[in-house]
């Protein structure tokens, strides 16, 4: 008799799985991607594209450039500005 007990207790405890609902299932997300599509066009518009950004990087790099020249330019100013006229002072 014990066996019994203990069979129908063993069957009591296992339990078919619950469902699981359709809205709790994780869809895959989309990756992005760090890559521009690529298109098919004309090796002329292409050559066209590479050229004109490679100018437009050029000219951000010459604008940093000159920004930093800018503003060392100033601090000199400011700085030969003050020594003119603390020496005109000392005279």
């Amino acid at each position: 008799m014990a066996t019994t007990k203990a069979k129908a207790a063993v069957k009591a405890v296992i339990k078919a799985p619950a469902k699981i609902p359709a809205k709790a299932i994780k869809q895959p997300v989309a990756r992005k991607t760090t890559e521009e599509p690529t298109y098919h066009m004309p090796v002329e518009v292409r050559d066209w594209i590479e050229r004109t950004t490679s100018m437009m990087n050029h000219q951000k790099g010459e604008i940093a450039r000159l920004k930093q020249e800018n503003k060392e330019l100033k601090a000199y100013k400011a700085w030969a500005t003050h020594r003119i006229l603390r020496s005109d002072q000392e005279e």
